[in-house]
């Protein structure tokens, strides 16, 4: 069985209806625990220009053992050529939710 060890993945995605497909997608599968969306707005660089898109950040509670089949996930469903997508250590968190998050990834 995969080792538990939790990380957040974060995308962006041009819409919430595209953050939402990516998001259920990633829980049906149990790649995911818990999956949230804020609306943002992003400034950057893209191609020699600066650019400014509202987007929707999509932030992803998972372990670490997921990570491969949830970027492939992210890729398949997005619709940017070059999609943010980050992963971040959880180093410490309150143990009952890391708990939780550990059973509905059935680890």
């Amino acid at each position: 069985m995969p080792q538990f060890k939790p990380v957040i993945v974060t995308t962006t995605a041009a819409t919430r209806e595209e953050a939402e497909k990516i998001g259920m997608a990633l829980l049906e599968n149990r790649l995911a625990g818990c999956v949230q969306y804020e609306n943002i707005t992003s400034q950057y660089v893209w191609r020699g220009g600066i650019c400014c898109d509202e987007e929707v950040r999509v932030v992803i509670k998972t372990s670490r053992c997921f990570y491969a089949e949830i970027e492939k996930t992210i890729r398949a469903l997005h619709s940017y050529e070059c999609p943010q997508i980050l992963m971040q250590p959880v180093s410490r968190g309150f143990v009952p939710y890391l708990r939780w998050l550990k059973a509905q990834l059935g680890l």
